[in-house]
């Protein structure tokens, strides 16, 4: 899954209360939701002694996982049609890295629910069962959620998961016509070093969706040292706000089969210490594997992203943002920058006839960088969906996009600097503005005492 978009910061006013529920995009410029709160370091919260462990099924009514203990995923786990797994805000959940049952994962099949409601000082924590100091990426599978909203494929088996690992009566297919499908929320959610790499691009992300609807809520979720991408949208009209892909190893950003959702406020930062695979991308998407015209067309709407690969050039990374295979795209008030072989490509004859078709692909008001091309092909005077961007090239990846202290790895700052060329771009607003990252989020979670 390759995925390389880097986008910069964008000017805001409104302040909100963190973590609120929000699905489409409010606009392509000029409303900027903000956290009154503060912290982005480690996590310093004290968490219970007792512990529990989810079952394995989870087959009818609601299971709660309550936040007087800490809670063991342990191996496979399964939500079933017409089932709701409930997780209190301020809960812990350690995916198990060495379970005699297989990888550990969360899978909410079609039909079920999973509602995890946290807020700013309460988030959700999905993280490793190891010591600090020594969980990676990989250490358990991941979370993944089905729906029967349209894919351009729908019938479709998730990827990443064994027959073996399938309960008798459970099924992982997804897709199918209800473009509302309500799979729960995520509201103020982390997940940490999770990944599961089956070869042949057979694998779990961070946090997978397939065929999940505009019902289901996603606001504020970070997707921290994952063994692949951060996150992946199988079709769907699934909606999103306050995104945050942090040194994962592939993608941060994956588009396949038909997927047509919203999605503000969305940063990505690469981790050095994090070895890369061979076709990192900040942003990947397909139409489907073969670049058919099958519908829905593969049409991400992505307003207000800050897309960083590395201060200097790295060889390992590859695009910001690589459309490919037929996707179409939407693309606004972004910033794009430290990606080795360009910062954005129309990659294929598909790409390049939907940026050159009128009201269909569109890239528009960002800042693009590469240390090699910034973009490729040559934009021309026939891409009509290619306007008002600016381009760069030069060696300096922290001069090209004017942020405060994006490679700062403990506790980088987004926030652009006052006439930058990332003024007015990106996920977040000003120096010295508020951020909605604040407090919820975590960018040294190998610190943080769970």
């Amino acid at each position: 899954m390759l995925k390389r978009v880097f986008i910069a910061a964008i000017a805001a006013s409104a302040i909100f209360t963190s973590c609120k529920k929000e699905g489409a995009i409010d606009q392509q410029e000029g409303q900027f939701d903000r956290s009154v709160n503060a912290g982005v370091g480690a996590d310093t919260r004290t968490w219970p002694t007792l512990t529990g462990t989810i079952p394995a099924t989870i087959a009818s009514g609601t299971f709660t996982l309550t936040n007087d203990r800490v809670w063991i995923l342990d191996g496979p786990t399964y939500v079933q049609s017409g089932a709701t797994l409930l997780i209190q805000p301020n809960t812990l959940i350690k995916g198990k890295s060495n379970s005699t049952r297989g990888t550990s994962y969360l899978i909410v099949t079609k039909g079920g629910k999973l509602i995890a409601d946290g807020n700013a000082t309460t988030s959700i924590v999905f993280t490793s069962d190891k010591a600090v100091g020594q969980r990676k990426p990989g250490d358990w599978g991941g979370i993944i959620i089905l729906g029967d909203a349209p894919t351009n494929a729908n019938g479709s088996q998730i990827e990443g998961i064994l027959a073996a690992e399938i309960p008798a009566g459970y099924s992982i297919t997804y897709g199918g016509a209800n473009a509302s499908h309500d799979g729960g929320t995520l509201k103020c959610v982390r997940i940490e070093y999770a990944g599961r790499d089956l070869g042949n691009g057979n694998e779990i992300n961070g946090l997978t969706l397939g065929g999940v609807g505009s019902g289901t809520v996603l606001d504020s979720i970070q997707v921290s040292f994952g063994a692949d991408d951060a996150f992946e949208f199988f079709g769907g009209t699934v909606n999103a706000k306050h995104l945050v892909a942090y040194a994962n190893n592939d993608d941060e950003f994956d588009f396949d089969l038909g997927y047509v959702g919203n999605i503000q406020y969305a940063v990505s930062l690469r981790h050095p210490g994090v070895p890369l695979t061979a076709d990192p991308n900040g942003i990947e998407s397909d139409n489907n594997a073969g670049g058919t015209g099958a519908t829905p067309i593969t049409r991400p709407t992505l307003s207000n992203f800050t897309i960083l690969g590395s201060s200097t050039k790295r060889d390992s990374l590859l695009y910001g943002a690589r459309w490919r295979r037929n996707s179409s795209f939407n693309l606004t008030n972004s910033v794009i920058g430290g990606y080795d072989e360009a910062g954005v490509i129309f990659d294929g004859a598909g790409a390049v006839t939907h940026i050159s078709t009128a009201g269909d692909g569109v890239f528009s008001n960002s800042l693009v960088h590469s240390f090699v091309a910034a973009v490729a092909p040559t934009p021309t005077s026939a891409w009509v969906g290619w306007t008002g961007n600016s381009l760069s090239t030069v060696t300096s990846t922290n001069s090209a996009v004017g942020l405060v202290l994006p490679f700062n790895f403990t506790a980088p700052d987004f926030r652009y600097i006052a006439g930058s060329a990332s003024a007015g771009k990106g996920a977040f607003g000003a120096a010295g503005s508020v951020r909605w990252d604040d407090n919820w989020a975590s960018y040294n979670p190998n610190a943080a005492a769970y």
